[in-house]
């Protein structure tokens, strides 16, 4: 059992802040996505909580133990907790076994008691068979399963894990970021979790925390933030995102390059206004009296979907179609183009540069 709670944290190095005010409670057995790009400051959030840096203000709680703040702090040892890094950090002349036994053999628990708790881990994290290997002799996914283990065999309250599965290859990463939901439910442990994939954070999470420059722009549930984004940097961190530059007015949102105007909730914003359109919520029809004109410019292939760019106005739409939607048109023909879904937001300038990019 293992509740998190965090208040008031800052980080600060060289007099430069990193994290600024940071205060949440992550419940037991939650899993927990700190997401973001590169130097956000997730990882250091991550650190601070596993004792490896000191807060500059704030205090941090394991239920009801204040182990960082003010003038306590318990060392990484003493906060039972089980770490798994970005590299895999197995001991290269430790066979699986003694990998995995090596925290309970640092506690000095018997060896009796070892060997029953390592092999029942070995068979969780599906090493059983190579027990006797070492670390050289394994895959990369088989690696991060003996650093997974060994944080894991001794029964921690919290897991902390940073990045881990970066270092591994596409479909090898897809494979473990389920085998570690599914482990971590199993066991109910609270996991904290670092990453910089959206994927990941979408597939594994219960909650996510998206920080940019040190600041949390949103934190929800899944859903919550890729449907509800509350501004264009979240929209365009999760998933696939166009912003364009319009008006709202009376219930309509006037798009400028498109030349043409779509239906906007009365609760929308008004004035000058971002919208924000996902591609997959764009329906692309063959051309008919209604829907959004446009010239089918482009089609890509991916195996599952077709992904396509429609010439409307003055600018190019991106369109995530059906796969054979490849069979049904071709470029060139003029489509019509139906907009299920889009976001809108004051247009402050925040948006600028992704305005240059059509993805």
């Amino acid at each position: 059992m293992s509740v998190i709670t965090i208040k008031g944290l800052t980080k600060s190095f060289d007099g430069v802040p990193v994290i600024k005010e940071f205060s949440e409670v992550f419940q037991d057995g939650e899993f927990i996505t700190l997401l973001g790009p590169s130097g956000c400051g997730k990882t250091t959030i991550l650190r601070m909580i596993a004792g490896f840096e000191f807060p500059t203000s704030g205090e941090i709680w394991f239920d009801d133990k204040l182990v960082s703040g003010g003038r306590t702090f318990l060392p990484p040892e003493k906060r039972d907790i089980g770490m798994v890094f970005q590299s895999y950090a197995v001991w290269p002349h430790m066979n699986v076994f003694d990998n995995v036994a090596y925290p309970l053999e640092i506690k000095r628990v018997p060896k009796a008691e070892i060997k029953s708790r390592v092999e029942k881990m070995l068979d969780t994290v599906h090493l059983s068979q190579y027990a006797s290997r070492l670390p050289s002799q394994l895959s990369g996914g088989q690696q991060q399963r003996i650093a997974l283990g060994r944080a894991l065999v001794s029964e921690p309250k919290l897991l902390l894990l940073d990045e881990p599965l970066s270092n591994l290859d596409a479909k090898l990463r897809e494979t473990m970021r389920f085998e570690i939901k599914e482990l971590t439910r199993e066991l109910h442990i609270t996991v904290v979790y670092v990453t910089h994939d959206q994927t990941e954070a979408m597939a594994m999470s219960d909650r996510i925390y998206l920080l940019n420059n040190g600041v949390v722009q949103q934190s929800g549930t899944p859903d919550d933030i890729y449907n509800r984004p509350a501004n264009p940097f979240v929209a365009d961190f999760l998933g696939k995102v166009d912003f364009f530059r319009g008006t709202a007015e009376g219930g309509q949102l006037r798009l400028t390059d498109w030349g043409v105007s779509l239906p906007c909730p009365a609760a929308a914003q008004s004035g000058a206004v971002i919208a924000a359109v996902r591609p997959e919520n764009i329906r692309m029809h063959k051309a008919c009296s209604s829907g959004v004109p446009g010239v089918l410019e482009r089609m890509y292939y991916l195996g599952d979907v077709t992904d396509c760019r429609v010439k409307v106005g003055g600018t190019l739409v991106r369109v995530i179609a059906d796969a054979d939607a490849r069979l049904a048109f071709k470029p060139g023909e003029t489509v019509a183009l139906e907009v299920r879904d889009f976001m809108v937001f004051p247009d402050d300038g925040s948006t600028d540069d992704q305005l240059k990019i059509r993805t």
